[in-house]
């Protein structure tokens, strides 16, 4: 079979095209893949390592996390300061979050 280099190209192209299908929508944070799925009212335990009133986000390094199938680990949510009024770096916590595929923001937080 005879192509033209234009030919060969858009037969390369097509070809390429049709390999791998697209990727699942996770969303890669460091080494854990995180779900793409919503979920409200997920649940954790662990210690705040981190307070940012002015970006108004708190960081925990928190054990597994059920509802999300995550393992543990250390990770930021965004909160609303008058939940945080009272906590310091150090203290251990149970907290509840909502989860919208990329970020959590923090729902509830009490002293374990």
């Amino acid at each position: 079979m005879n192509l033209r280099p234009t030919s060969a190209l858009a037969l390369a192209l097509l070809v390429a095209a049709c390999g791998k299908p697209a990727a699942a929508p996770d969303q890669p944070t460091g080494n854990v893949v995180m779900p793409a799925q919503v979920v409200e009212g997920a649940k954790g335990v662990g210690t705040i390592t981190a307070i940012d009133p002015v970006a108004g986000k708190v960081t925990f390094a928190h054990g597994p996390v059920q509802e999300l199938h995550w393992p543990a680990m250390t990770m930021s949510f965004s909160a609303p300061l008058k939940l945080l009024d009272g906590f310091a770096i150090g203290d251990r916590v149970a907290f509840s979050f909502d989860w919208n595929g990329k970020s959590g923001r923090l729902v509830s937080i009490a002293r374990q």
